[in-house]
């Protein structure tokens, strides 16, 4: 997948690298103990299935919806966990999301918001994050990116109670490749960091296996994923790596295979590609070599989903 890269350089000198807001809703349930804002919008960006965007008692669920503020990109898919995963019972609970109407509205910044185009998803009842794929969307104006807006047409009923609860909302966007400042844990003399990012699968960075790791930063890119290609099998090779970044992380186990592999990077915000600051990459077990055991990668690079801040 390729987004445009027909960006001006020049926007970047016009608009600083920020964080988005990330979301709001048209309501949640109040809370005492737990603090005011426990079951508001931000619940469901949180990257914790444990909590929850829950709807007070008294709301019908239908036409209540969550907004999540995106920057200048394409909108490729909808990831939603579409009820309370804190537990199956828990799930089974409360009602769950069926059916969305996803909006796109643009632009962040305009004095006029309009909904440039929309379409109907529908989502399985499954206690797991969900990835649903939309007809791609391009969303912003010539400076800035604008909303994505996810309204209950229907729901699965809960058995217990009768507010919705959602426990995450994540807006997938395209992505296209990127570029970082990349900073190893150590490299062999023979084969330095930067023979994993030159494009040529014949060479690689090795070093020692026990502690590896990566870090990434960039100050143009809102970096969303690293693709990651294992070295020869005479080297240890990747099995189950680490990607933190804002002190959010996620573990993936990766295939003893020859091809590309994508780790996605964890958001910070409620899209794709919303993390600033340093991704942390760490290596945390391995296949073995026949030779060595030293740790062999041959490409490592990093995709975005957008100019940061943009």
């Amino acid at each position: 997948m390729a987004l445009s890269k027909h960006l001006g350089w020049s926007l970047l000198l016009l608009v600083p690298s920020v964080a988005l807001a990330g979301a709001t809703a048209s309501k949640f349930k109040k809370e005492t103990k737990k603090g005011a804002n426990y079951w508001n919008a931000q619940s469901a960006l949180d990257g914790n299935p444990k909590t929850a965007w829950m709807l007070p008692g008294d709301s019908a669920n239908l036409a209540e919806w969550i907004r999540i503020e995106v920057p200048l990109g394409s909108i490729d898919k909808i990831g939603i966990w579409p009820g309370w995963g804190k537990s199956d019972e828990h799930y089974l609970d409360h009602p769950r999301v069926k059916k969305l109407k996803v909006e796109y509205v643009c632009c962040r910044g305009d004095e006029s918001v309009k909904t440039m185009g929309s379409q109907v998803i529908e989502v399985a009842d499954e206690n797991a994050m969900q990835w649903i794929d939309v007809d791609d969307f391009k969303i912003g104006n010539e400076l800035f990116g604008g909303f994505v807006k996810l309204i209950v047409l229907e729901t699965y009923p809960g058995k217990d109670f009768p507010n919705l609860a959602v426990s995450e909302v994540l807006v997938g966007m395209k992505e296209f490749d990127a570029s970082a400042d990349a900073e190893p844990s150590g490299e062999h003399p023979d084969h330095i960091i930067m023979d994993a990012q030159d494009d040529n699968k014949k060479t690689f960075w090795s070093t020692q296996a026990e502690g590896a790791s990566v870090s990434f930063t960039s100050d143009t890119f809102g970096l969303s994923s690293v693709n990651i290609q294992a070295g020869p099998k005479t080297h240890a090779r990747p099995k189950t790596v680490k990607v933190t970044v804002q002190q959010r992380s996620r573990t993936q186990v990766l295939e003893d295979i020859p091809g590309v592999q994508n780790v996605l990077i964890p958001a910070v915000t409620g899209y794709t590609g919303s993390a600033w600051g340093s991704v942390e990459l760490e290596f945390l077990d391995f296949y073995e070599g026949s030779k060595t055991q030293e740790l062999a990668v041959a490409e490592l690079t990093v995709m975005a989903t957008n100019m940061e801040g943009l």
